[in-house]
């Protein structure tokens, strides 16, 4: 059964398409899980000028080794990027070395009526990340 979650906002569908016209939209849980690829891929306080506190650090661990300890200090810069977010307010973490060097990175949210949000994306070797 698939749940719709209602309240997590519009906002204009990142691929750009148009429809009537006009560019596309995406509403709810798409918009959640676009609007935290967009935070993850965006340097922490590189639009400060619009936002007081928004992106987050990925980028400072392009390079270190691939291990336990790394994804330790991934997930506590994670967790603190991902409440800057007030839809966040109950969220479960998670990361695990992929093959070929990447990293999978995975978001359960608790919303206040108890449904939950699955969302997956990988931190490619090169920095960006993409959903899963």
């Amino acid at each position: 059964m698939d749940v719709i979650i209602n309240e997590l906002g519009t906002d204009i569908d990142s691929s750009w398409n148009f429809k009537d016209g006009d560019l596309t939209l995406i509403t709810n849980d798409e918009n959640l899980v676009q609007a935290t690829r967009n935070r993850l891929n965006t340097r922490a306080n590189s639009v400060d000028y619009f936002y007081a506190e928004y992106g987050s650090v990925l980028h400072r661990f392009h390079g270190w080794r691939k291990n336990e300890t790394t994804l330790k200090f991934m997930k506590i810069a994670l967790t603190d990027c991902l409440e800057q977010d007030p839809r966040y307010a109950d969220f479960d973490l998670g990361l695990e070395l992929m093959p070929k060097g990447t990293i999978k990175i995975s978001v359960r949210v608790t919303f206040d009526d108890n449904t939950e949000l699955d969302m997956n994306y990988i931190l490619n070797t090169d920095g960006s990340v993409e959903e899963y």
